[in-house]
């Protein structure tokens, strides 16, 4: 539910929004070329349609302008016929006719029908014979070929005055109604007077019957192509042929405009595209009319595929984007949040949610340059604290000084092993004034700018212990070769010796040095630091400024040696399982009382008391406080009793302390496995989430980031990443095994953002890719 409602507000954020516009005007660029590139494709197919028809029908005029010039040449060759006119030339007797120049001239004429279909029907009337001559034969009265072959619409007397009667030249008439030997067609009439240069009087007159579907089967290619019709006209308007298309729906044509207009221009009437072509031979108008949808077919087609993708497209683009939207903000919005809820504003300070985060970077990176500037100048002061709480044994643990101390790279300890000692400057006991404090200020600064120019193979950390007195943790560099502890002996003697001397010379400065005893380790450092505050302080009884060593004025103690500072480390090194450092700190404390001192039955009874108590202390915190535990040492610690032997004495000591240090050490382990059993069962449980990370698993098990990759890693050898890993595989595996999913789906379902991210896990944790894995199994 709060994911639902998460996703809710992302999707009215501001972020959300402007990256879903700029993906949607960016999907909008393609489908923009996209239309234009349609109808650019629409214009070219609309435009070669045309061409194409336009073409052909300039074809069909060529051809049928060439064969109406060879009906015009064949009329001119029979007027050139010897045997036609001499026949026509002859004077004819009404009684007595010459009827072998009659065939003879019609044997000749007969042969023409053969060189164009349009002369198969055709005749020539003879003036002085009033005969007419056809391809089958000759009729010496007109009226019996009229009773055969005569225009449906025309009677004889009109015929002989209109056809036979009259002077044409190249003249034709238009298409109409006419009776073939009883058979119906539609003809149109080429007329031609013979002599051909006759005008004012013929010897003759050829007629050419030419059938319309002749013509018409000229024009048959554009039709048939695009369903339309074929039309042609002669120069007036009237009909020479036509091809689907009535006389009724001619008579609905402007064929006037056409005539008049240009050649090659497109009309649309009625959802027809109309073509027009005009003849410059003959005048005749050739019209094709095509139906605009057949035309645009192939246009239609290309809408509807391009409006089909261009509507799966943009819904697959809103998809994605509205995805790509969401992935890309939800990340800034989260940092948006965050910023609000540390910085606790409402709004955006800027123009957008960019220009906030802009802001508030900057500021954040002003602030870490702030504060890392702060941080050299506070570096010195942090350094000298280490140094003062180091001297005074206030580090709970070994872990907790090494840690702080890696954190500060310029302090001069490279080395454990070496002395503390004290430098006080005499002669101002008792005196307080704001001239005395001055004059101290100054004189442990000179101090300090002689010990590190005399400190040669010494690494030296001087820190103030009070206004007259210094501390200095000496340890050897690293490429100090001193082998023996009495040669480290005789070089810091000479180093305060000539300190001494420079001092008091050059500056009038009398100081006294006390040095305690040696340490093994750092931790080690404040009981030397203890031992020099005491040989100082023994110093007072002495009137010469000189160099006093721990050792020389300590010889012989009635009193034992067990501070509260060594009680105290101890317990902190048995509360945190540190058994090595337990062992040092318990052996320091032997040597200081058995070695060093010779102690009274009395004192040693007391000292084993201090210890018991120290065990009775320890009992009372954690993780001993809990009756198993309790009931476990308590005994052990009432039963410990003093040996008369300072070995046996020591090796019960040390396994009651082993004792203790191991129960730590169990009760870390225990609840270590116990975070890692968490840790593991929240990976189990939520392997599937793209977007698990670090900071989810440390917010599930309430432990830091840092901690936890570093605590996974050491108790179970491997990285927190590479057994996320690993789940993730082992559950891919069973899915490519027992499923039927797509490697992409199953990439989804064991968490990863992309199936190319999954294969090359997959590849590098098995050895092998997801599909040669499946194809394995199965």
């Amino acid at each position: 539910m709060m994911k639902l409602k998460f996703k809710l507000k992302l999707e009215h954020s501001p972020i959300f929004r402007s990256f879903l516009i700029s993906y949607v005007l960016v999907l909008f660029i393609p489908m923009l070329t996209g239309f234009i590139s349609y109808y650019v494709s629409s214009d070219i197919i609309k435009s070669s349609s045309l061409e194409a028809s336009a073409m052909m029908l300039n074809q069909s005029r060529d051809i049928l302008d060439r064969r109406m010039e060879e009906v015009e040449n064949i009329t001119r060759q029979l007027s050139l016929d010897q045997e036609l006119n001499y026949v026509l030339n002859e004077q004819v007797d009404a009684e007595h006719y010459d009827v072998y120049a009659i065939w003879k001239s019609w044997r000749n004429t007969t042969a023409y029908s053969l060189t164009n279909t349009f002369l198969e029907d055709f005749y020539i009337y003879l003036n002085n014979y009033h005969a007419i001559f056809t391809p089958s034969g000759v009729f010496v009265r007109p009226d019996d070929y009229f009773d055969l072959y005569h225009y449906q619409n025309v009677d004889p007397v009109q015929w002989k005055q209109e056809i036979l009667g009259k002077i044409h030249r190249r003249e034709t008439l238009p298409s109409q109604p006419f009776i073939n030997n009883g058979k119906k067609t539609n003809v149109i009439t080429y007329l031609q007077s013979i002599p051909f240069d006759s005008f004012q009087h013929s010897l003759g007159t050829a007629v050419i019957l030419i059938d319309e579907n002749e013509i018409a089967k000229m024009l048959e290619r554009i039709p048939k192509q695009y369903g339309g019709w074929a039309y042609i006209s002669d120069k007036d308007g009237h009909p020479i042929a036509r091809i689907g298309i009535e006389d009724a729906q001619i008579k609905d044509l402007n064929i006037q405009e056409l005539i008049n207009s240009k050649p090659g221009n497109t009309f649309v009437k009625d959802k027809t595209l109309l073509i027009s072509s005009k003849s410059a031979y003959n005048g005749w108008v050739y019209v094709v009319g095509l139906p605009k949808s057949v035309v645009m077919e192939k246009s239609v087609f290309i809408a509807k595929v391009t409006w089909t993708i261009t509507v799966s497209t943009l819904l697959l683009g809103i998809v994605a984007a509205l995805l790509f939207a969401y992935r890309n903000s939800a990340p800034i919005n989260r940092i948006v949040t965050v910023f609000r809820e540390q910085t606790g504003q409402v709004g955006y300070k800027g123009k957008n949610a960019f220009d906030f985060l802009q802001g508030n970077i900057s500021h954040l990176l002003a602030s870490q340059r702030t504060l890392e500037e702060e941080l050299r100048r506070q570096l010195p002061l942090l350094e000298d604290a280490f140094v003062k709480r180091l001297l005074k044994g206030e580090f709970d643990s070994l872990q907790e000084m090494r840690t702080l101390m890696h954190s500060l790279p310029n302090l001069n300890l490279k080395r454990e092993t070496g002395y503390v000692a004290m430098i006080r400057i005499n002669g101002y006991s008792g005196l307080v004034s704001k001239e005395i404090i001055h004059e101290l200020n100054a004189a442990r600064l000179l101090i300090k700018k002689c010990l590190n120019d005399l400190s040669g193979v010494f690494q030296l950390n001087v820190t103030d212990i009070d206004s007259d007195k210094i501390a200095i943790l000496m340890t050897l560099t690293e490429t100090a070769n001193y082998s023996e502890a009495d040669e480290m002996t005789a070089g810091l003697t000479e180093l305060f010796e000539q300190l001494r001397e420079y001092v008091k010379e050059e500056y009038r400065i009398q100081m006294t040095v006390a040095i305690g005893g040696s340490f093994q380790a750092l931790s080690d450092s404040s009981r030397s630091f203890e031992e020099a505050r005491g040989a100082l302080d023994y110093s007072v009884l002495r009137e010469e400024a000189e160099t006093i060593w721990y050792r020389d004025v300590i010889k012989e103690s009635t009193t034992y040696y067990y501070p509260i500072d060594m009680e105290l480390r101890m317990m902190n090194a048995v509360k945190i399982g540190e058994l090595q450092e337990v062992h040092r700190i318990f052996e320091q404390l032997l040597e200081h009382n058995f070695s060093e001192r010779q102690l009274s039955a009395e004192m040693v009874q007391q000292l084993f008391g201090e210890l018991k108590g120290t065990f009775f202390k320890l009992l009372q915190h954690s993780p001993f406080t809990d009756q198993a535990v309790s009931e476990g040492l308590k005994p052990r610690v009432e039963q410990l009793q003093l040996s008369t032997s300072l070995d046996r004495f020591r090796n019960e000591v040390l396994v009651l302390l082993e004792a203790f240090c191991s129960r730590v050490l169990k009760k870390k382990e225990d609840s270590t496995g116990e975070m890692i059993n968490k840790i593991v069962s929240f990976l189990d449980s939520r392997y599937a989430d793209a977007d698990l990370n670090l900071y989810k698993i440390s917010t599930a098990v309430e432990l830091p980031e840092k901690y936890i990759s570093q605590l996974f890693k050491d108790h179970t050898g491997e990285n927190l990443s590479d057994y996320l890993e690993k789940i993730r595989i082992k559950k891919a595996t069973d899915l490519l095994f027992n499923s039927d999913h797509t490697i992409d789906e199953i990439s989804q379902y064991v968490g990863y953002n992309s199936a190319h991210a999954f294969r090359r896990a997959f590849k590098r944790v098995s050895g092998v890719s997801p599909s040669i894995y499946r194809k394995t199994v199965n």
